[in-house]
C-alpha cells in the first residue's frame, strides 16, 4: 500500500467517523426535543408549587450532566459509522452523495438490531412507547438473544463475504501482474504468521501469579426486601445461588430487622443500636437528626482494614461518612437523582451499559432507579471486578447492598417470563405498579401476580449475587473468607385482608413476620465446619456488627443492643435478647390496618423539604408526626407485643401468640423499660394530640393523654398506667 493510498484510506475513514458523530449528535438531539416535549423537570420548564424547589436546585447540575450524555452519543454514532462506512464498501467504493445514500441507512440498520438486543434484555428501555409496544409485546413471550444476534451476524457476515471476494479479486490481479502490491502482500502474510505464533507461546507460557499472602477478607450482601420463605421447598428456585451458600453457611431460621425500612435498618445495622438511639427512624432522615455513634465498619478500619459500601440504588438509602466507609460508590443523593429518572435518554441503554459507560456516566448506568437504562448484570460484573481488586490490596470490608426488588422494580431477561403470567398487562409485567392500599381499590392487581414480579426480581438479586460468590471462588477467596448474607427487611401482600388483594405491596407498616422476619446466613473463614447448618434461636439484625467484630478479632461497639452470634455458629446458646421494633413511614396510613389508630403524618410532597444542596428530607413538622403515629413492639420468639398510638390520645397494646404465664409479662415489662429509654414520649409532646383530623400538625405545647389500654387475648381491654422505669 503507498503513502497516497494509506492517507487516502485515512481520510475516508475520518470523515465516516465525522458523519456518524453527526448522526449520533442528530440522535441525541431528537431525544432531547422529546424530553422537553414530555416536561423534563427543570430543563427550562417553569415548574409551580412544591416542584419549583427541586428544579431550582437540579438546573444549574443539568448542563454538565447533558453535556457527558451528549458526548456518548458523539462518540458512539462515530463508531457505528465507522462499521456502517465498512458494510457500505461492500455495495459501492464510490464518494460523495451516493456513499452517502448508502452508509446512512447502514448506520440506522446497526442501531436497530442494537436495539433490538437491549429490548430483549432489558425491555423496561421501551415499554413506556406505545408504538413499540406490540414489538416489545412480542419480545417479551418469544424473544431470545440469539434472535437478534444472529440476525445481525448474518447480515454482518453477508456484507464481509462480498467484502472479501471484491478485495481477493483486486489483489489477485494485482498480485499476477507483479509489482509492489504483491511484495506488499507477502510481507503482510508473513507477519500475520510471526504474529500469531508469539500471541500462542505467551498465552502458553505466561501464567497469572497467585497472591502471596491471602488478606483478611470479610463480606457483607444484603439483599433488599428477602423474604426467608422464598428459600426451600416454599421459594419455587427463586434463589439458586443463595441456596448454594447455605451449603457452606449457618442459616439463622428466626432473624428479624428493628425495623422494616432501608434505611434505618441499615443505621441499626451498622451501629448495633435499636432505631430510637440512631435518630434514623424512617427514610429519607434530616442529617441533623441523625445520632453519631460508632459503627462496625469504624472499627474496621481502625483496625487497618480498607473499607467499601457498594449499592446501585440511593434514592432512599445512602450511605454518608458517619456509616464509617472509606470508600462508597453509590449514585447521586437527592434532587438530581429523581430529576434523572426523567432524562430517558434511551441510547444511553444501548450505548453506554459497559465498563467505559459506566466510568462516564455513573450516575445513569450504575443508578437502579432508571428503568432499562442500568444494566443490572453489567454491574455485577463490574462490582466483581472491583471486589477481587479491592480484596488484593489488604484486608478489606466490602459491603453490598441488592436493591433489585425495590422501585422501579424492571426485571431483565431471563427473568421476567419466569412467574408472571403472559396475560397480565405488559405494563405490570415488566415494572412495579402502584395501586393505593385501600379496601377494594379500582382497576388493582392481583396478589398472584404481584408476588410473580416480586420473585423474578429476588431472582434477579440472586443472579447478582452468585455474580460476586462465583468471582470470589474464581480468585480463590471464596473459602478463606467471611461471609454474611442478609435482607434489610421483608414485604407484605397483605395476605390477611383480602380487600387489599390488588394493592401494592408494603414493608414498614406493620410489626410481624411477612415485614420484619429476614434472611441471615454466615459463612465463617473456611466453612462453618462442624457449626449448625441451621440456628433457629432469635437472632436480631443489631447482632452483625458484633458478630463481624467477634470473629474478625477487632473490639466491640460501645453500648451496643447487639450481641455477638458467634456462640450460635459454634452450636453453644446465648441468653435470650428480646427485639425491640417499630414501624417506619410508608405510603400507607396506619388506619388502613389498625381502625382508630393517630393518623396524624402527611404522606404528600409536602412532608420533605430540599436543602440548598439538592438533599431531600424530612421537614420538621412531618417529623413529629411519623413518631408519634409509630407503633412500637417487642418480640421473644414467641410473641409480639405491640403499642399502637390510638385517635383518642391512648395507646392501645395487643398481644400475638402465647400470650400467657411470666413470659409474655416479662416481655411487656422490657417493653416498657423501652418506650421509657425512648426519646419517642418527647416527641409525642411535639406532635401533641388533636381529635380533629383535619388539623394534623397540633401544637407543640400540647402533652397528649398517656393511658395505655392492654388487649389481651380473652380478657377484656382495661386501661393500665406503667410505672417509670430507669435503664
Amino acid at each position: 500500500m503507498s503513502v497516497r493510498s494509506l492517507a487516502s484510506f485515512l481520510r475516508a475513514g475520518s470523515g465516516r467517523l465525522s458523519l456518524g458523530s453527526l448522526l449520533g449528535l442528530l440522535l441525541f438531539a431528537a431525544e432531547t426535543l422529546w424530553l422537553l416535549k414530555a416536561g423534563v423537570v427543570g430543563v427550562d420548564i417553569p415548574l409551580d408549587g412544591p416542584y419549583a424547589a427541586l428544579a431550582a436546585a437540579v438546573r444549574p447540575l443539568l448542563p454538565g450532566v447533558i453535556l457527558r450524555v451528549a458526548a456518548v452519543y458523539v462518540v458512539a454514532g462515530g463508531l457505528l459509522g465507522l462499521a456502517a462506512a465498512l458494510m457500505a464498501r461492500a455495495w459501492t467504493r464510490r464518494s460523495g452523495w451516493v456513499s452517502l445514500a448508502v452508509l446512512v441507512p447502514h448506520w440506522v440498520v446497526l442501531l436497530l438490531f442494537w436495539a433490538w438486543d437491549r429490548a430483549l434484555m432489558r425491555p423496561a428501555l421501551f415499554d413506556d412507547l406505545p408504538a413499540v409496544r406490540p414489538v416489545l409485546a412480542w419480545l417479551v413471550d418469544h424473544g431470545e438473544p440469539w434472535q437478534a444476534r444472529a440476525a445481525a451476524g448474518a447480515w454482518v457476515a453477508v456484507h464481509l463475504l462480498v467484502l472479501a471476494v471484491r478485495d481477493a479479486t483486486a489483489l489477485r490481479r494485482r498480485v499476477v501482474a507483479g509489482g509492489p502490491e504483491a511484495r506488499w502482500a507477502e510481507r503482510v502474510l508473513g507477519s500475520v504468521v510471526v504474529g500469531v505464533v508469539v500471541v500462542l507461546a505467551v498465552a502458553l507460557t505466561v501464567r497469572r501469579a497467585e497472591p502471596v499472602v491471602r488478606q483478611p477478607l470479610v463480606v457483607l450482601i444484603g439483599i433488599d426486601a428477602f423474604r426467608p420463605d422464598r428459600l426451600g421447598a416454599t421459594g419455587h428456585g427463586v434463589a439458586p445461588h443463595v441456596e448454594r451458600f447455605l451449603q457452606d453457611a449457618t442459616l439463622f431460621t428466626r432473624a428479624y430487622t428493628p425495623v422494616a425500612q432501608t434505611e434505618p435498618a441499615w443505621r441499626s445495622l451498622l451501629t448495633a443500636r435499636w432505631p430510637y438511639r440512631t435518630g434514623v427512624r424512617y427514610p429519607l432522615t434530616s442529617d441533623a437528626r441523625l445520632v453519631l455513634a460508632p459503627t462496625f465498619a469504624q472499627r474496621f478500619a481502625e483496625g487497618g482494614w480498607r473499607t467499601v459500601f457498594a449499592t446501585d440504588c440511593s434514592r432512599f438509602h445512602f450511605e454518608g461518612p458517619a456509616s464509617g466507609f472509606a470508600t462508597r460508590w453509590q449514585p447521586p443523593r437527592g434532587a438530581l437523582n429523581f430529576a434523572l429518572e426523567k432524562l430517558r435518554y434511551r441510547a444511553l441503554g444501548l450505548f453506554a451499559d459497559n465498563p467505559a459507560g459506566a466510568a462516564w456516566v455513573p450516575e445513569f448506568i450504575d443508578n437502579r432507579a432508571l428503568a432499562g437504562i442500568h444494566d443490572p448484570m453489567g454491574y455485577a460484573r463490574r462490582l466483581s471486578d472491583g471486589l477481587v481488586a479491592e480484596a488484593g490490596e489488604g484486608p478489606l470490608l466490602f459491603a453490598f447492598h441488592a436493591t433489585a426488588a425495590h422501585f422501579p422494580g424492571d426485571p431483565v431477561y431471563p427473568f421476567y417470563r419466569r412467574y408472571v403470567s403472559a396475560s397480565e398487562p405488559l405494563e405490570r409485567r415488566l415494572r412495579m405498579h402502584f395501586a393505593p392500599v385501600t379496601p377494594g381499590a379500582k382497576g388493582a392487581w392481583n396478589r398472584e401476580g404481584a408476588e410473580g414480579l416480586y420473585d423474578e426480581l429476588l431472582a434477579q438479586a440472586d443472579a447478582q449475587v452468585g455474580t460476586l460468590l462465583d468471582a470470589l471462588r474464581a480468585s480463590g477467596r471464596y473459602d478463606d473468607a467471611l461471609i454474611v448474607l442478609m435482607s434489610d427487611h421483608g414485604e407484605s401482600f397483605h395476605a390477611d385482608r383480602p380487600d387489599l388483594a390488588g394493592a401494592t405491596s408494603v414493608h414498614g407498616a406493620r410489626l410481624g413476620d411477612e415485614e420484619n422476619r429476614i434472611l441471615l446466613a454466615v459463612k465463617p473463614p473456611g466453612g462453618r465446619g462442624m457449626g449448625p447448618a441451621q440456628v433457629d434461636a432469635l437472632a436480631r439484625l443489631v447482632d452483625v456488627g458484633p458478630t463481624l467484630l467477634e470473629l474478625s478479632g477487632l473490639s466491640a461497639l460501645p453500648e451496643s443492643d447487639g450481641a455477638s452470634l458467634a456462640p450460635l455458629l459454634r452450636g453453644e446458646e446465648r441468653p435470650l435478647a428480646p427485639l425491640y421494633a417499630e414501624t417506619g413511614y410508608t405510603h400507607v396510613s396506619p388506619e388502613v390496618f389498625d381502625p382508630g389508630h393517630w393518623p396524624g403524618a402527611p404522606r404528600t410532597f409536602d412532608a420533605y423539604r430540599l436543602r440548598p444542596d439538592g438533599v431531600v428530607e424530612m421537614g420538621d413538622p412531618a417529623d413529629a408526626a411519623v413518631l408519634h403515629e409509630k407503633d412500637t413492639g417487642a418480640f421473644d420468639g414467641q410473641r409480639w407485643v405491640v403499642d399502637r398510638p390510638q385517635a383518642d390520645g391512648s395507646v392501645r397494646r395487643t398481644c400475638s401468640g402465647d400470650c400467657e404465664g411470666a413470659d409474655a409479662r416479662a416481655l411487656a415489662d422490657w417493653l416498657d423499660d423501652a418506650r421509657e429509654r425512648a426519646p419517642e414520649s418527647a416527641s409525642r409532646r411535639v406532635a401533641g394530640h388533636v381529635d380533629d383530623r383535619n388539623n394534623p400538625r397540633p401544637p407543640g405545647n400540647v402533652r397528649p393523654p398517656q393511658r395505655l389500654l392492654r388487649v389481651w387475648p380473652g380478657q377484656p381491654e382495661r386501661a393500665a398506667h406503667p410505672q417509670p422505669r430507669g435503664g
